[in-house]
């Protein structure tokens, strides 16, 4: 290359090849000696190569030999070299005889300056400025006249290279703004087609969910492939590769994903779920199922076997979209909200009907003759389990056939210690709450396990009437009363109208206004009214509110079960229906149970709720919660002198016309109680014993009119307790919260 001077040392001559002014032309060798070859290669092509230059005496161009070692002879464009260097006359000016040792060059990517880079001679020749000189180690000038060397031609190929750079820059964001407004419009229209399909799929699980309510089953699979098309579409839009791209979007890329996701769960709930359960229901209603007190049992079969099939993904999807945790973006939280909570109920229900699902058909006698022994307990008079076991009534199923008995009295008492307590249930609940347990059919329910006291009352049923029982079932009248607010009410021989507005009432307080000899029998026809009318019209009802009602009335006590079958009450007691204390150290529950030693229906004034007021973790890993408990007197005294005898009880006034309550308050299993502090009117006695292995304090106190009576204590539980404690109070005939 050769060092050009400024451009007004130079005259008007121009080279007839490159157009460049020239000074002193005629000196110039010719084009191939001075100037780059278009083809590169021709540098490599020559062994030597003359190089002119002029020397500040105008002294003749001299020839230079260039050393191919050292890479002179390379072509410029494989050294980096820019412009305007690589497409001009390449020159130099300067003295010495080593002149082929280094040439003014720009080296581009190898941070050398504008120097060969010799590393044997470190030779550096700084890029020239105008008024300056081209120095070499200080050892050589080339030239003296620093205006021979300005580079004008070389500043302006640079502006020139600057705004050939912007000009594509500019460009370039062009095409990314266009492409970002496409990607922008098409997922746009992506999202509202999803968002149309996911409507339809909403209204029609709306329309579904109405008419099972409804006991209307006809349309259900239409349905089903109606949801089914909607969320078919909705996964064909997010499949397309515009989701894919979204969801590498920063912080919103998140919640597409998770939109995606969900949508994957709605499609193995309509797919796994929804479809099958549909097609297998589809038409068939509790009419079919439940008609002149017949069960189909073949139909319940099929129905039990296509609900314990897709339970499995039931529960898959819900543990799937609780994974999902919430958006950042409202608009998509809400509805993942609400979907989550009501997958998440669905799978509740549906895991206790898969529970019992394997055992329905055997429960109606698909397998031969069962016979259930059913207890009617009354709130009014309270016991652990519910309330006094006044009434009973055999009930025979076989293949389906139900058949009903008549309601009768708990039976006469035998002698004391006639009925078979174990010695911790003798101890705690004759000795020390003072009940007839051991002697009176009434009283076995004074027991905490129901259980223990569904085996007492299979005792003394067998004791005066013998026979097979398969199992016992106590409902109290609460229950009978949701029932009948699904079938209807009934009237009874003296015209009183019983339905699902006042079961509860009546049976509870009503009937003790009436004369004493017509009670127990005014209470006996109104209970077998009303389970013959359940029965029989139970199959105008929708399956949905059945369930529910079963289920609410288990939780809460107001309907328990026990089945002979060591298997079979194992499945009842995994669906909550037993009426078993605390035996899991993993799940603690305080149970605080009451029996009532007034001999009076007082207990339908009673207010009974607990609470629990702290919690402190423990080193061992347990924990010992505050616990408060209060049972409240709700009538006035006034009031008390004015009921009748049979719901005060015989001679209030020895007690103050007061509440005398026993009760035992339970640990849970592994943990014990401790710190019971009684604030009462009267404390008759308190102590601690052992039942069942449990933890238990026990005694009985008095609780005037309008008064309340307040427990506190603390409940430490087991070091394995995987979850908060729960307290389980005895059910009562009304709350008053």
């Amino acid at each position: 290359m050769s060092f050009r001077k400024s451009d007004s040392d130079w005259d008007s001559t121009r080279h007839p090849k490159h157009g460049k002014h020239a000074k002193n032309p005629s000196a110039l060798q010719d084009d191939a000696d001075f100037s780059q070859a278009e083809d590169s290669s021709a540098y490599s092509e020559r062994p030597t190569q003359n190089y002119g230059y002029s020397s500040q005496d105008n002294t003749p161009y001299q020839n230079y030999r260039q050393d191919s070692a050292q890479g002179y002879n390379q072509p410029y464009a494989n050294q980096g070299y820019d412009q305007p260097y690589s497409d001009q006359t390449r020159r130099f000016s300067g003295q010495g005889s080593n002149r082929q040792q280094g040439y003014y060059q720009q080296s581009a990517g190898q941070n050398q300056g504008y120097s060969q880079g010799y590393t044997q001679q470190n030779y550096n020749y700084a890029r020239p400025q105008t008024g300056q000189s081209y120095v070499r180690n200080a050892e050589d000038v080339f030239s003296d006249d620093v205006s021979n060397y300005a580079p004008s031609e070389y500043a302006g190929a640079t502006t020139r290279h600057k705004h050939r750079k912007l000009k594509i820059v500019l460009i370039i964001i062009a095409i990314i703004l266009v492409l970002l407004g496409i990607f922008a419009y098409t997922f746009y229209q992506s999202a509202r087609a999803v968002s149309t399909s996911a409507r339809n799929a909403v209204a029609t699980t709306s329309t579904m969910s109405d008419e099972l309510r409804n006991g209307n089953t006809d349309n259900l699979s239409a349905h089903a492939q109606e949801l089914s098309q909607d969320v078919a579409n909705m996964k064909s839009e997010t499949n397309k590769p515009v989701w894919r791209i979204a969801e590498a979007v920063p912080y919103y890329g998140e919640d597409i994903n998770k939109t995606m996701q969900l949508i994957d769960i709605m499609q193995g709930l309509s797919n796994d779920v929804v479809t099958p359960v549909a097609q297998q229901a589809n038409g068939v209603s509790l009419k079919q199922l439940f008609t002149n007190g017949q069960i189909d049992v073949n139909t319940l079969s099929n129905l039990c076997n296509t609900v314990s099939a897709a339970q499995p993904a039931l529960s898959q999807e819900t543990d799937a979209i609780n994974a999902l945790g919430d958006t950042h973006i409202d608009r998509i939280n809400t509805p993942l909200q609400t979907a989550r909570d009501r997958l998440n109920q669905a799978n509740s229900v549906v895991s206790d009907i898969t529970q019992i699902t394997p055992y329905l058909p055997a429960f109606c006698g698909s397998n031969g003759e069962r016979n259930y022994l059913v207890i009617a307990q009354n709130n009014s008079e309270i016991r652990s389990t519910g309330g006094f076991p006044g009434s009973r009534m055999l009930m025979t199923v076989d293949n389906g056939k139900i058949s009903l008995g008549d309601f009768a009295p708990a039976g006469l008492h035998y002698d004391r210690g006639t009925i078979p307590l174990t010695d911790e249930e003798y101890n705690v609940t004759v000795n020390i709450m003072q009940s007839n347990a051991d002697l009176a059919p009434g009283d076995v329910n004074a027991v905490p396990s129901f259980p223990r006291a569904a085996q007492l009352m299979q005792w003394c049923w067998q004791e005066s009437n013998g026979g097979q029982i398969d199992g016992v079932i106590a409902v109290d009248p609460v229950f009978l009363q949701s029932l009948l607010q699904l079938t209807g009410g009934v009237t009874t021989s003296n015209g009183t109208r019983v339905d699902g507005s006042n079961a509860a009432q009546v049976l509870l307080n009503q009937t003790y206004y009436l004369p004493t000899a017509e009670q127990d029998p005014f209470f006996d026809e109104v209970a077998g009214l009303a389970l013959n009318s359940v029965l029989g019209n139970i199959g105008g009802s929708s399956t949905m509110s059945l369930l529910h009602t079963i289920r609410s009335g288990a939780q809460s006590g107001h309907l328990i079960v026990y089945m002979d079958d060591p298997s079979e009450e194992a499945c009842i007691n995994r669906m909550g229906m037993a009426g078993e204390v605390n035996q899991d150290p993993t799940k603690p529950q305080n149970g605080f149970y009451l029996y009532d030693r007034t001999g009076s229906k007082l207990d339908w004034y009673l207010d009974f709720r607990s609470q629990i007021l702290q919690s402190t973790k423990n080193s061992d890993g347990s924990t010992t919660y505050s616990v408060q408990v209060t049972l409240t007197n709700t009538t006035t005294l006034d009031e008390m002198q004015e009921l009748p005898q049979y719901i005060t009880g015989l001679a209030p006034e020895s007690h103050n016309y007061s509440m005398v309550t026993a009760f035992c308050i339970m640990a849970p299993a592994g943990g014990t109680i401790s710190n019971l502090s009684i604030n009462a009117d009267v404390v008759n006695n308190q102590e601690e014993a052992t039942l069942y292995g449990n933890d238990v304090w026990a005694g009985s106190i008095q609780t005037y009119p309008s008064a309340t009576s307040t427990f506190t204590y603390d409940v430490t539980t087991s070091p394995n307790a995987q979850s908060d404690l729960t307290v389980w109070k005895t059910p009562t005939g009304r709350t008053f919260q």
